[in-house]
């Protein structure tokens, strides 16, 4: 009697944990399965921001370019003392600042640079780039070499993140000083960016994602999802900082993301 008690009771457990191995096995495939349909759709908004910055810079840029040069010549044609020429002046300013816009839209559209020159130099550009937007400046800093390649599309969703994290800096933080780094650490590649503004905790980056309605926390978000990322903030008495991590494909990864120690 008690052999066949074991005997059974060592089958019911047998049944027990095969169907829970089968629904975890099955959670996993639902879940791949929605981070497949999650990346296809951002891919097709990638292609399709792709046609569309491409249409705008060969129609519209091209119109503006062309009437920036010919005002250039009407302005240069002007006497300086005709009361044309302010007028003429900031229609020129005008369409200068269009094209400048204009070109600032389309790079933010398509990561063209990324593309062409790698990741290294896209950080080392954003870098100049953010470094006229505050008082003290932005320093730039990597470990990694210059031919460092991520899987292409884990590479675009890593650096439009970026992308997302500094304007979300700029605009709410308010910084006067920015430093960012770029290294690897625990089978992981680390993006860490320090301010001296106004920061915000993990806890209300979590708030954030739960009552935020922004466009921009969403685009995190699904990029996140889809590259197996993780962002971690920190405050402190005097600013704080933000990390990104994606695991690396070809090297030997931890259950967990190790957060630089200070």
């Amino acid at each position: 009697m008690f052999g066949l008690f074991f005997v059974i009771a060592g089958l019911a457990f047998s049944f027990r944990k095969k169907r829970i191995l089968e629904k975890k096995e099955f959670e996993m495939k639902l879940k791949n399965k929605e981070l497949e349909k999650m990346a296809a759709v951002v891919q097709a908004l990638e292609q399709e921001r792709t046609k569309i910055s491409r249409n705008i810079h060969d129609e519209v840029g091209a119109i503006l370019t062309l009437a920036q040069h010919n005002m250039k010549n009407v302005v240069n044609g002007i006497d300086q003392d005709s009361d044309l020429f302010d007028d003429a002046q900031f229609a020129l300013d005008v369409l200068d600042q269009s094209v400048v816009k204009l070109r600032s839209i389309v790079h933010g559209m398509v990561p063209h640079y990324l593309m062409k020159f790698g990741l290294l130099k896209s950080y080392q550009r954003l870098s100049d780039q953010t470094n006229k937007s505050v008082e003290g400046g932005c320093v730039f800093t990597s470990t990694i070499d210059e031919d460092f390649k991520l899987e292409e599309q884990q590479e675009i969703h890593f650096y439009s993140i970026t992308l997302e994290l500094i304007n979300n800096l700029l605009k709410h933080a308010r910084p006067k000083h920015v430093t960012m780094e770029l290294t690897t650490r625990e089978g992981f590649l680390l993006l860490t960016i320090k301010h001296d503004g106004v920061a915000i905790s993990q806890a209300d980056y979590t708030y954030l994602l739960q009552h935020a309605d922004g466009m921009g926390l969403e685009s995190i978000t699904n990029r996140l999802r889809i590259i197996s990322g993780e962002l971690r903030y920190q405050r402190k008495n005097h600013g704080g900082s933000v990390e990104l991590a994606v695991p690396l494909t070809n090297s030997t990864k931890p259950n967990t993301y190790v957060e630089i120690e200070e």
